[in-house]
C-alpha cells in the first residue's frame, strides 16, 4: 500500500506568463522537473505527476524520474482546462486507488522546495490535523499535506482555486508552517521567473 502520495500539479495553461513555464531554463533545467529530485528523496511513498499532455517534453527530460522508476506515474488530467481544482481532483482519485492515507501537493512551479520541508510536513501531520500547510510567514502555500480525512471535501471543489476556498472558509481543521519564502516560491510571471533566475544558486544545491 502506498500510504502517502504526493500530487504533482504541472496542468496549468501558464496564462500568466504567456508560455509555457514549466519548460523555461532554470539552472540549465526545465523549471517543472527542478522540485522533482527532491520531492523523490523525500519520505512519500509515490508521486503522481499531473498533466494535461502525456507527451510533455519537459517531462520527458527529468532524468531523476528514471532514477526513481516505479516510485511516480504520470496521469492526465482531461478537464485541466475548467481550473487547477480538476487536476487535485484527478490526482485525489488516483491516491484513493492506491491506498493513499494522505497527499502532499506540490505545484510544479514551485521549484525550490525541499526534502527537508517535504519531510517536516510529513512528520507535522501525524496529528488530528485534516492539513499541515507551508506558510511564507503570511499565506498558506503548497506543499501542503491533507489526511484522508479531507478528501471528500477536496473531492467537492470546483474552479481554479485548488483547496485555497477550504483553507480559507475553515472548512478544515489545520495547521501552517512557517518556511523560508523562497522555499515556496511560485513562479506565475515573466517578472518571478526573472527574480527566480536571481537567486537559484543560492537556494540550494540541485542534484
Amino acid at each position: 500500500m502506498k500510504r502517502i502520495i504526493g500530487i504533482y500539479l504541472a496542468a496549468g495553461k501558464s496564462k500568466r506568463m504567456g508560455m509555457c513555464k514549466l519548460s523555461l531554463p532554470l539552472s540549465v533545467k526545465p523549471l517543472g522537473t527542478i522540485a522533482l529530485a527532491e520531492i523523490m528523496k523525500s519520505n512519500i511513498d509515490h508521486l503522481l505527476i499531473v498533466t494535461n499532455d502525456i507527451k510533455a517534453s519537459w517531462l520527458n527530460s527529468a532524468d531523476v524520474l528514471r532514477t526513481y522508476a516505479t516510485k511516480w506515474e504520470n496521469i492526465i488530467s482531461l478537464q485541466s482546462h475548467l481550473g487547477q481544482s480538476y487536476s487535485l481532483r484527478t490526482g485525489i482519485r488516483r491516491a484513493v486507488q492506491l491506498g493513499a492515507e494522505s497527499v502532499i501537493v506540490f505545484l510544479a512551479d514551485q521549484p525550490f522546495v525541499t526534502t527537508s520541508i517535504i519531510n517536516r510536513l510529513i512528520n507535522e501531520a501525524e496529528s488530528e490535523y485534516a492539513y499541515v500547510a507551508s506558510s511564507d510567514g503570511e499565506i498558506i502555500k503548497p506543499p501542503i499535506i491533507f489526511h484522508k480525512k479531507a478528501f471528500k471535501e477536496l473531492m467537492a471543489i470546483n474552479g481554479d482555486k485548488g483547496a485555497r476556498g477550504l483553507l480559507k472558509n475553515g472548512a478544515l481543521k489545520g495547521m501552517s508552517i512557517a518556511m523560508s519564502s523562497e522555499h515556496v516560491f511560485d513562479i506565475d510571471t515573466i517578472e518571478e521567473y526573472e527574480y527566480a533566475k536571481t537567486f537559484i544558486n543560492s537556494i540550494r544545491s540541485f542534484s
